[in-house]
């Protein structure tokens, strides 16, 4: 947007020091000029600034879009990010999508657990490693302990898969080239090894996150009973805060991610009612007790750590009402296979952004295909791995500016038939990065490979 200013145009004439000046007649009269010329300038200027601010309008070449973040309206308040377009679609026709997934000899699993760490083996890695039933696939990072030294602290069994670099660069190597080294992203090389290893289900978690939802629980059958909102009309705003109905110390909870101009908003809290309905869920989101998964904001204003007042013997899942929005984590996430086309992370954002912005993109997908998602009671306790929350706050600043427009966003837009379609939607209004675009395209060809060689073999 163009910036002017009026300027103070002074003319003088030098007398042979640098302390003496004089005006003479023909001297202010250009001085009066100048100045009538730069205050026609100001205002054309101001005048430009507002049609373009109003309209939208295209400029200067087809593709560029002026960005209509917020005009001040005050002397306190800064711009607001808009969620227009502002970019046009780069070319990334460079990207081969002729690629392909090499395999290994491990045999399949229905039940996989998939992290990323820089740490050692946790309680959480520990006890999913000793648990029969799931397999456990470890994607390394650069500062992540090696094989050998991480596997003799989680007593491995044949269960577990340590994916170093160059394992990731040999089984997906297109993708692992364009997934940023040292960046939570790079789960989402463990979650095609446990598609392409069979996955019916798959623990989405981090490694100072104990526990695991119980599958066999009453709670997770194809009919359960569960609550969701009783009314038929809800919010304009599509959106619902979960935290409440879960039981809270404070007056006001909410998960990372939700807009913060909603958390006090008492439409966002949705009176609950008992169903037992045939529901299709693509996500159950368990709830963490001690160190909840919360903003950094709430983390500098409140009491942290808190348990919720539920359990699961106390409280029904609540299942998300179809259309509505709500954040969740890849921290304690259990997917079905219903729902791994729209498990990859982005890239291009920080990772306490990119599990929010993919739960959001998720949840549009979902409901175009009679997929809900439902949060229970917590069967996880986070033991927070060391993090500063003032470090942390800036890594979410997307989440507390970005995240209402998103959701406005997407409980408007209907014509993304894909994930590719969505990101150059979100591309072009400032949500993600070209980084994202490449990675998709990468992401989906690799997808659909380790798909169609399964129905092969």
């Amino acid at each position: 947007m163009l910036s002017t200013e009026l300027i103070y145009v002074r003319t003088c004439s030098f007398q042979g020091n640098f302390t003496s000046w004089e005006y003479t007649p023909s001297m202010m009269a250009r001085t009066s000029s100048l100045c009538i010329i730069s205050l026609i300038v100001a205002v054309a200027g101001t005048l430009l600034c507002v049609f373009l601010y109003s309209s939208h309008t295209t400029l200067f070449s087809p593709g560029f879009y002026v960005n209509s973040v917020s005009l001040k309206t005050s002397g306190a308040s800064s711009p607001v990010f808009s969620g227009v377009v502002t970019r046009s679609f780069p070319d990334i026709s460079d990207i081969d999508e002729t690629v392909y997934a090499a395999s290994d000899s491990k045999s399949n699993c229905p039940y996989w657990a998939v992290l990323t760490t820089i740490h050692g083996p946790s309680e959480a890695v520990r006890f999913i490693a000793t648990n029969r039933n799931w397999c456990l696939v470890i994607v390394a990072d650069t500062k992540t302990p090696p094989r050998n030294v991480y596997l003799r602290g989680v007593e491995a069994e044949e269960n577990v898969r340590f994916l170093s670099l160059e394992d990731q660069d040999y089984l997906y190597r297109a993708l692992s080239l364009i997934i940023p080294r040292e960046h939570f992203g790079r789960k989402n090389i463990g979650y095609l090894y446990a598609i392409q290893h069979g996955a019916e289900l798959i623990w989405d978690f981090d490694d100072d996150n104990l526990g695991l939802i119980d599958i066999k629980s009453k709670n997770f059958k194809p009919e359960f009973h569960y609550v969701t909102s009783c009314e038929n009309h809800l919010s304009p705003f599509r959106c619902i805060n979960p935290y409440p109905y879960f039981g809270i110390n404070e007056s006001h909870a909410w998960p990372r991610g939700f807009p913060l101009r909603r958390i006090k908003d008492q439409s966002m809290t949705p009176k609950m009612c008992n169903f037992n309905d045939k529901v299709i869920i693509g996500v159950f989101q368990s709830l963490a007790n001690v160190q909840p998964d919360v903003d950094a904001i709430y983390r500098l204003t409140r009491d942290v750590p808190f348990n919720f007042q539920a359990t699961p013997d106390s409280h029904r899942p609540l299942v998300v009402p179809k259309g509505m929005y709500v954040p969740f984590n890849a921290q304690a996430t259990l997917w079905n296979r219903n729902s791994f086309k729209y498990i990859p992370l982005p890239i291009s954002v920080h990772g306490r952004v990119s599990d929010i912005w993919r739960s959001y993109m998720a949840e549009y997908f979902f409901y175009k295909n009679n997929i809900q998602v439902a949060f229970t009671p917590p069967y996880v306790k986070q033991d927070r791995n060391p993090h500063d929350n003032l470090g942390d706050l800036d890594a979410e600043i997307d989440l507390y500016r970005k995240s209402e427009q998103l959701v406005n966003f997407l409980s408007r837009h209907s014509s993304s038939t894909s994930l590719k379609e969505l990101y150059q939607e979100l591309y072009q209004r400032e949500y993600i990065e070209e980084r994202d675009l490449r990675f998709i395209k990468v992401w989906d060809a690799m997808f659909r490979f380790v798909l169609d060689n399964q129905k092969e073999t």
